[in-house]
């Protein structure tokens, strides 16, 4: 599993060793290892193969889920039982000690990879790994979890994508208490962006699409109408019960609210 095109693979760093300085930074022995062929295509699966560090409630549930769905999941965790806290049913792998152990990494398969995410609860740990992961093994998609959003400005310089958990939990709770505008699907983490649904009421019927958005404000992605799901153009009528799925931007219930079913009628 993992990387399957057949290519030749450039000359590229392997770790040796790997230590943490007194002020939390990483320093890397390298080597470089020669050139290389992938195995081919046809001999590998397509599913995605995934290493995440940190078997806690954000990590578990990921593993799990990934694993359900039938990709090939590696999960790393250095405290006593919660690795196998996952159960006997986790159609995975499991590995004890911190996602900075070279050896490690590459016994859970790391340099396979298609993906790798650090989800422990450590900000240090979670960019050390990612670093890792993405400088000396060249994993495509690297993500890791932030709890201090003051460390956001230092993840965006070192290029490292993130999910600032804490922001996002507390513009969730936000919304639900003062100001929830619709049923929504994701936030972003840039705060004022959502992926909402929308439930039309008796006004929406033949407004078009084009009539419902709002420039810079609200765009439409998709239409459930009964048991099928359009994707509209500015032309599509909408009618009454519709449900509307869409990107808008705080503030913009008031310009639509008219065309919305009343919370008493959902």
């Amino acid at each position: 599993m993992g990387r399957h095109p057949t290519r030749l693979v450039a000359p590229r760093s392997t770790v040796e060793h790997a230590t943490i300085g007194g002020d939390d930074t990483l320093w890397l022995t390298e080597r470089h290892r020669p050139l290389a062929y992938h195995e081919p295509l046809a001999s590998r699966r397509v599913d995605t193969r995934v290493v995440v560090a940190g078997c806690g409630r954000v990590g578990s549930d990921l593993a799990l889920h990934m694993a359900e769905e039938g990709h090939d999941v590696s999960i790393i965790d250095d405290r006593p039982g919660k690795l196998e806290a996952l159960g006997t049913t986790f159609n995975g792998t499991t590995h004890f000690g911190r996602p900075i152990d070279i050896r490690l990494l590459k016994e859970a398969g790391i340099e396979f990879a298609d993906a790798f995410a650090a989800v422990t609860n450590s900000d240090n740990m979670n960019v050390m790994s990612v670093q890792l992961a993405k400088q000396v093994f060249g994993v495509p998609r690297t993500l890791a979890r932030l709890d201090d959003p003051g460390r956001a400005d230092s993840y965006r310089t070192l290029g490292i994508s993130y999910v600032a958990g804490a922001q996002l939990t507390a513009n969730v709770i936000f919304e639900r208490l003062v100001d929830e505008e619709f049923e929504y699907h994701v936030t972003f983490s840039g705060g004022d962006v959502e992926v909402v649904e929308m439930h039309l009421g008796s006004k929406a019927n033949g407004l078009t699409v084009e009539g419902l958005e709002v420039e810079s404000q609200l765009r439409v992605a998709a239409v459930r109408r009964g048991d099928r799901t359009h994707i509209p153009d500015s032309s599509f009528t909408l009618r009454e019960g519709d449900l509307v799925v869409a990107a808008a931007r705080l503030g913009v219930r008031d310009r639509v609210h008219r065309y919305l079913q009343s919370p008493e009628s959902t």
